[in-house]
């Protein structure tokens, strides 16, 4: 534990201004109080001898009198420092501390030290950048000019949670009471030190080089705009961040979502003037951020369909036409039929087996697409049967891929052309990302349209339960390819954990983040399946889960499309 530091002042023999700590070769992070007034410093290494070395302030933070925040200074030495340099210890090491301890430098201890034992804990925020601490009435040694700056450490590992910043000197609580700032407060003022944590979203190399990218970058839009554009429907995001790295670090460490950290960089770089850090940041996502390497090829969507075709009709009932995509060649429709909703479900099982015949055979991949009105996309279509001729019981239709289809996009409308660009940008980037609606978002038609218009990045949605007809319209307005839902309410109240939901949304989002889109409806079936493996799961995903998935590469040309009556 070498890497505690005593802070001199630089004229003459210089007089003890406070404690500091190595956490590089070559930078010591203290107190911006200890080095007001002072650009150039003595630092000693006590426990090498009074060692001392010279060093310039090289970063002062907002402090400009008692009680301010960012009372943080960063030194940096003339050469590098004799010893190496401390251990941060993982952000969450206040949640349950131990005793902690400290070494300073008061009046009677100035040239070797002294230690006190303090206390504190996740809940003694203070202004939302401090945490009171303690010194329990055991311990001889208080807090006292010296001890400012000084690292607070854990005494069974070595590793530092913070630094001591001030006490209350005077009163009935003289050298007990005090404050430090925990590292969460330390990094948000002097953002390097993100470097040195120990924090699992991304590995120390490319989390420093992408920092060091984006230090001094400028952006056409504020970074809480960025985040807005990039995760359109993230409930209650932050109104602001403090800088471009803030909301980069706010992205990995809150953000759902395997691809979350890329899927937020590549709309900064969208939004970056600069040319060279455009290009070098593009760089950094192409060889070094998570999932930046070349991903296996897909499973690629079956090239063999049965298409359920159902339009509208002024009378009242239903047109119907059942036909097959044979590896992208359509066939010829069944002749149209006229029926009522109760009627569609034995018709078209009745049809089924004489199509079947066109696409069985030749090792083919199939699935079923129902391309249907609005308002029938909640059917449970997967639960109906395949009778086919000669078996002796029918097979659910879940037992292979089936998917729904918007009929209004088979039409040249302006949702047919934005799906096209968005199903290109989902299959451009290779998974689906979906973003996450969760049941407790409180937004009409207008509100949600304009959350999907301003973002061409979303391109899939996963509702936690029936999506409002509102949300459905806009998403459909807007061009949305791909949306899952599942059809059962949610249990529990939504603002609670007990809410299946929010679950079902977790579960969900996850399975399928990384999925290729064409991925989507076979792994929908083996979800599916799953499901309802004996006992049988009604909180698996997979139960009672539609998949509204619309490739406008699969929209059929005549002879299946139907006349304008």
């Amino acid at each position: 534990m070498r890497w505690r530091v005593r802070i001199d002042a630089f004229s003459g023999q210089g007089a003890v201004l406070g404690a500091g700590t190595l956490v590089t070769p070559h930078h010591i992070l203290t107190c911006a109080h200890v080095v007001a007034g002072h650009d150039e410093l003595w630092v000693a290494f006590p426990d090498l001898h009074e060692r001392r070395q010279r060093a310039v302030v090289e970063f002062r933070g907002e402090w400009r009198a008692k009680g301010d925040t960012g009372d943080v200074a960063v030194l940096r030495l003339d050469e590098p420092a004799p010893v190496a340099p401390c251990r941060p210890a993982p952000l969450d090491a206040l949640r349950d501390p131990p005793e902690l301890r400290a070494q300073g430098f008061p009046r009677g201890h100035e040239r070797d030290g002294t230690h006190v034992t303090l206390r504190t804990s996740a809940d003694r925020t203070l202004r939302r950048e401090w945490l009171e601490v303690d010194v329990g009435s055991g311990h001889l040694r208080r807090l006292d000019q010296g001890f400012s700056g000084a690292a607070v450490y854990d005494p069974r590992s070595g590793q530092v949670v913070g630094m001591v910043t001030d006490a209350e000197l005077h009163g009935d609580h003289e050298g007990t009471i005090g404050r430090m700032l925990p590292l969460e407060t330390v990094r948000r003022h002097w953002e390097p030190l993100d470097d040195l944590l120990p924090l699992d979203w991304l590995p120390p190399g490319p989390r420093a080089e992408l920092r060091g990218l984006l230090a001094d970058a400028e952006t056409a839009e504020p970074p809480a705009a960025l985040f807005r554009l990039a995760f359109p429907l993230f409930l209650r995001p932050p109104a602001t961040f403090h800088s471009l790295w803030d909301a980069v670090r706010y992205v990995g460490e809150c953000v759902p979502g395997q691809d979350r950290l890329s899927r937020f960089l590549i709309v900064v770089a969208e939004h970056l003037p600069d040319e060279h850090v455009r290009a070098r940041l593009n760089a950094w996502l192409r060889d070094r951020s998570p999932g930046g390497t070349a991903a296996p090829p897909p499973a690629a969507a079956p090239q063999t369909s049965i298409i359920v075709r159902l339009e509208t009709t002024t009378r009242g009932p239903y047109e119907l036409t059942l036909s097959t995509l044979v590896e992208g060649v359509p066939g010829r429709p069944t002749e149209r039929v006229s029926v009522r909703k109760n009627q569609i479900r034995p018709h078209v099982e009745k049809a089924l087996p004489a199509l079947m015949r066109s696409v069985l055979g030749r090792d083919r991949d199939w699935m079923i697409e129902f391309v249907v009105p609005e308002r029938l996309l909640n059917e449970p279509f997967e639960e109906w049967s395949i009778k086919e001729a000669g078996s002796a019981r029918p097979r659910p239709m879940r037992s292979v891929p089936l998917v729904v289809r918007h009929v209004e996009r088979l039409r040249p409308l302006l949702a047919t052309d934005l799906t096209r660009r968005r199903w290109r940008t989902l299959r451009e980037r290779g998974s689906t990302r979906p973003d996450p609606v969760d049941c407790r978002l409180g937004y009409g038609y207008d509100e949600f349209y304009d959350w999907l218009d301003a973002s061409d990045e979303s391109c899939a949605l996963v509702y936690a339960s029936n999506p409002e007809a509102d949300w459905l319209s806009a998403a459909l307005s807007v061009g949305i390819p791909v949306m899952l839902w599942r059809r059962n309410a949610c249990a529990g109240p939504c603002d609670s954990d007990a809410c299946t939901g929010r679950r079902f949304l977790t579960e969900l989002t996850t399975a399928i983040d990384k999925a290729h889109p064409d991925e989507l409806p076979t792994l929908v079936m083996k979800l599916r399946k799953q499901a309802r493996v004996p006992p049988g799961n009604a909180d698996h995903c997979g139960n009672g889960l539609a998949l509204f998935w619309d490739d406008p590469a699969r929209n059929p040309d005549p002879p299946l499309a139907m006349r304008e009556t």
